[in-house]
């Protein structure tokens, strides 16, 4: 659906019950001798074949998504607190001076806004934390989490180390809890900086969450993308960039269209021009269809050059969510 066409279908609603879902949060790794340090046990994985699942895979390239009652549901632009609001550092649109210069640059218009609403679907996206980094992710599950392959550190016993997931992250608050990581499924191990068309494909990991926080924040939908929605400005992406309050901010962005996708419909890079940052990894790309409830993801952010941005999709992206959603459930 379009942004005026999700407008007039879908209607903000407040909480239909109170919540009695405990709020989990995992417990800090103590150090039996004062100076060392001490770091969770890497978590070990999948690494699948794609034509394999491909080719086992059944019914149809979608999963459904999940709207609790006991949240808030706004399918709109998110909302930003008033009194989180900050002043921006300098205004990207008045003119200076001459013989004037500004600290730094970003080619505007920067569409990105920062928002602190925890509604349904805000609520399913949030700052995967990597222990010497961070990026973004959706719950795409009642424990599953979809990211960037590249986000992982990918240690050569095939494990990974661990990580927690924050969904609605602000400024370090987190009204929903969050998660470790107990099982991983993957088609590939990305590693950058740099990477090809053919990682960028397969950039993309599902992380079985060590609490059930779908429960409580509910979950976005999956879905193949189709080359034929080209050029169509339907697509929304949400992530923790590092140039907006150091990554402790969600931003949205919405309006945006695919320009072209390389590859198939099972595995493709999808070419855009939305505003992203490094942080802002393995957020997700969503679209909402008529007759659903919620919006589904056909894509995750990968890498970017000076002229686009390129995220990870196809119908493999479904297929791996279901693998994860039938060895843990």
């Amino acid at each position: 659906m379009t942004v005026s066409e999700l407008e007039q279908q879908l209607k903000p609603r407040a909480a239909a019950r109170r919540a009695a879902l405990p709020i989990s949060f995992e417990p800090p790794v103590i150090p039996a001798i004062a100076g060392e340090r001490a770091f969770p046990a890497p978590v070990k994985g999948t690494l699948l074949n794609r034509a394999e699942v491909r080719a086992q895979a059944s019914g149809d390239a979608v999963l459904a998504p999940h709207v609790p009652e006991h949240i808030a549901f706004n399918p709109h632009r998110p909302a930003l607190d008033e009194r989180f609001r900050r002043h921006g550092f300098f205004d990207l649109h008045l003119d200076l001076p001459p013989g004037k210069y500004r600290t730094t640059t970003i080619f505007p218009p920067d569409q990105r806004i920062v928002f602190s609403d925890t509604a349904y679907p805000w609520s399913t996206v949030g700052k995967v934390d990597l222990g010497g980094g961070f990026g973004s992710g959706c719950l795409v599950g009642p424990r599953h989490l979809l990211c960037a392959s590249h986000m992982m550190t990918w240690n050569a016993d095939g494990t990974v180390n661990q990580v927690t997931f924050t969904p609605s992250s602000f400024d370090g608050n987190a009204p929903f809890g969050n998660s470790g990581i107990v099982h991983w499924y993957a088609y590939r191990k990305v590693v950058g900086p740099n990477v090809g068309i053919d990682d960028i494909e397969e950039d993309y990991v599902v992380l079985v969450l060590s609490n059930r926080l779908g429960d409580v924040c509910g979950w976005m939908g999956t879905r193949g993308y189709s080359p034929a929605w080209n050029g169509q400005t339907v697509w929304s992406h949400i992530g923790y960039p590092a140039d907006i309050s150091g990554g402790r901010r969600p931003t949205f962005q919405n309006g945006i269209a695919i320009d072209k996708t390389d590859g198939s419909t099972t595995d493709e890079a999808e070419e855009q021009r939305a505003d992203v940052f490094p942080g802002q990894s393995g957020g997700p790309f969503f679209g909402w269809w008529t007759g659903d409830k919620g919006p589904r993801v056909t894509g995750v952010q990968s890498a970017q050059n000076p002229s686009t941005n390129l995220a990870g999709g196809g119908v493999d992206i479904v297929n791996l969510v279901k693998e994860a959603l039938t060895a843990f459930p």
